[in-house]
């Protein structure tokens, strides 16, 4: 059920920040896994091992659960993985089975509990595992759990160790010797026993097929449905087997920047545009190249700019990698989150099109996804040191005639542009542009559209010469599980009735010539709703210039028009109420070309999304020219320095008055004695 949440989000997020189409690829066509039915879409979670490493526990393994829950999980992020250092030193602790004993101290209720904590945010459990078997269980020769072998009857110390990255002395087997597989087998048990939905196996090289048979067997058998990941840096020669054995491999080595203070830098997120290009052709349903996760929500302790930030997601984004956040949840810096959790660019990463390149040069470079409708998402990127020029021509695509363009990290509508598009790019920044080609095969109702009567439904599509007839699957889902109707007609037109209200649906026309069928496209729309659109999130305040703020925000489903708010600030704190500053916005950005800077003062905004149907709640508060905590701190010291030099001046000059009335000397005048 969450998939196809997702999928319907993501399908529809073009549509509310303009008239531009985004399709979901036809899962049977595109196959780049037979392993197992997981996997139709690059997954999407968070990873332990950049921020946490070593130190994972219970305590914030389940803090980070409740972070996705609350702040992802609605922009289809699903996975939380426990990432190493879970476990006891493999060298001289195991189970009774020679298998890994979870940390006592760590997770005090078990590895289960963890995982069902997480199950119970409607999330998925992720879990970490190495090669081999440890020297644990070879010294105190384990039994293999359900068969009289034990450890030493399977191990293999002839070939060493496996590859390890912790407590090394993991050692080879033979799985040729009887009880080898049954040992796997009781390992990939044990994981289901915990409700494990994702494994990543750590150390892979070539020499390592045999061990990932027998896993990818042994996790058959357990009857749980668990996403395997391989890593690291595997080889390309042997992507056919990769592909037969896994859902994802990692195409290169960490991204992380070990031995500095910070996540990652630039050159270790840069040299994963040769791996893009290199590996796009092996990836797809089933199966997806994984270029590490996703470190750019830790403010300086990332490591980037924040050009490097959106470029590094960008290009993740264009190769429809695994989508895995590697940040501290617990210190996320606004910035990063817009990033993480902007729903155009994720539909590019969740399109299941991997990019292809299109043109490198020394200082640039340019990837794009077709897409089933005949349209185009496109990544620029200035790899250079210095600002530059990033060009794409239609005819480089074939494209003939004008396109429209529209900016996916924006949302914004930028017009039709005849022959290409050029961007302005500073150094390490890109830009991601979603292109529809005047020529694009028409439809009707357009793809993405809203409020459809539910009643009656037309769908037209332009005749195709040489074709016999049409197939035509509608369904109320991305991936055409929950057919709605399977019809083979004769025109390019087919009526659909009484159709449920608050549901997008999904279709696919292929053309029938000669017995031969061809796709056309897949489409959607969105019947009427019946229901208040969701606040809009991810609000970020600007400035532009020093006269004007840049609003941008998340588009809301089910959305007709946006109004945003606006109020002042001193520097104590005074406010003025908000006041309506635009409304009937139909895109999720605004310019506030009414807002000077003053010293001092800065502005909050909210906005509010709106329907047919109601007004949503008002959105979270951004907040531009604010000062610093620095700033305010010392304002408030100015400030209670005044007051206290005040108090002590009025002080001062009271008691002086009173210490002269007290010591000054009487004159005598006659009889009386007169003050001064």
């Amino acid at each position: 059920m969450l998939k196809k949440v997702i999928s319907t989000l993501l399908t529809c997020t073009f549509i509310l920040a303009g008239n531009f189409p985004f399709s979901i690829i036809d899962l049977d066509e595109v196959e780049a896994s037979s392993y197992n039915n997981l996997a139709q879409r690059p997954f999407m979670g968070w990873s332990s091992w950049s921020s946490i490493r070593k130190k994972p526990t219970e305590e914030n393994i389940k803090a980070a659960a409740d972070i996705m829950a609350s702040r992802f999980m609605s922009h289809g992020y699903e996975y939380v993985n426990l990432d190493d250092y879970y476990q006891l030193n493999w060298t001289t602790t195991v189970d009774e089975y020679g298998r890994w004993v979870v940390d006592p101290e760590k997770f005090p209720n078990g590895m289960k509990a963890v995982g069902d904590y997480i199950h119970k945010k409607g999330l998925k459990f992720g879990l970490y595992v190495t090669l081999g078997i440890p020297k644990g269980a070879i010294d105190q020769n384990t039994p293999i759990e359900g068969t009289p072998y034990h450890a030493k009857d399977i191990v293999d110390l002839s070939k060493g160790q496996k590859v390890s990255f912790n407590f090394d002395n993991m050692y080879a087997i033979d799985y040729s010797k009887p009880g080898a597989q049954e040992y796997i087998d009781s390992w990939a048990r044990l994981f289901a026993s915990y409700g494990v939905d994702y494994l990543k196996i750590d150390g892979v090289r070539n020499q390592d097929i045999p061990d990932i048979e027998a896993w990818a067997k042994a996790l058959k058998k357990t009857g749980r449905p668990i996403h395997v990941e391989l890593s690291n840096n595997l080889d390309i020669k042997h992507i056919s087997t990769w592909q037969q054995l896994s859902n994802g491999w990692r195409t290169d080595h960490d991204v992380e920047a070990y031995g500095t203070p910070t996540h990652t830098n630039w050159k270790k997120v840069s040299r994963r545009f040769s791996d893009v290009a290199n590996w796009q052709p092996h990836a797809g349903s089933g199966g997806w190249n994984d270029l590490d996760s996703l470190n750019v929500a830790n403010g300086s302790k990332d490591g980037l700019t924040e050009e490097e930030k959106r470029s590094y997601v960008s290009l993740w984004a264009i190769a429809a990698s695994h989508f895995v956040i590697g940040s501290d949840l617990t210190k996320l810096d606004d910035y990063g989150i817009s990033l993480l959790t902007n729903d155009e660019i994720i539909g590019v990463n969740q399109s299941g099109v991997p990019g292809k390149r299109l043109y490198k040069t020394s200082n640039s470079q340019v990837f794009y996804q077709t897409l089933p409708d005949g349209s185009y998402n496109i990544g620029l990127f200035n790899i250079g040191k210095s600002t530059q020029s990033v060009a794409v021509n239609w005819s480089d695509l074939d494209i003939e005639g004008p396109a429209l363009v529209h900016d996916i990290w924006s949302h914004q509508d930028l017009g039709e542009m005849d022959s290409g598009f050029t961007a302005s790019l500073s150094s390490h920044d890109s830009r991601m542009i979603h292109v529809v080609p005047a020529s694009s095969h028409s439809v009707s109702p357009k793809s993405g559209e809203m409020d459809v009567d539910p009643s009656y439904v037309s769908l037209n599509w332009d005749a195709q010469s040489m074709a016999d007839s049409y197939h035509v699957l509608v369904a109320a889902d991305p991936i055409f599980k929950n057919i709605v109707s399977d019809r083979t007609i004769s025109s390019p037109s087919i009526v659909l009735a009484d159709l449920e209200t608050d549901t997008r649906y999904y279709w696919k026309i292929s053309s029938v010539s000669d017995g031969a069928e061809k796709q056309i496209g897949i489409y959607s729309f969105h019947t009427k709703m019946t229901t208040a659109p969701d606040s809009p999130d991810w609000v970020l305040a600007n400035r532009k210039n020093k006269d004007s703020v840049s609003l941008s925000w998340n588009p809301t489903f089910g959305t007709g028009s946006y109004t945003v708010y606006r109020k002042e600030i001193n520097r104590f704190g005074l406010s003025s109420s908000y006041k309506p500053i635009a409304s009937n916005l139909t895109n999720p950005n605004y310019i506030d070309k009414a807002a000077p800077r003053i010293k001092g003062t800065y502005y909050s905004y909210f906005v509010t999304a709106k329907n047919d149907v109601g007004t949503s709640e008002k959105s979270p508060a951004a907040q531009t020219d604010k000062p610093s905590f620095t700033s305010q701190l010392t304002i408030l010291i100015v400030l209670i320095m005044v007051i206290l030099l005040t108090v002590l001046g009025i002080a001062t000059k009271k008691y002086k008055l009173i210490g002269q009335r007290l010591f000054r000397r009487p004159k005598k005048f006659g009889q009386e004695e007169v003050w001064d």
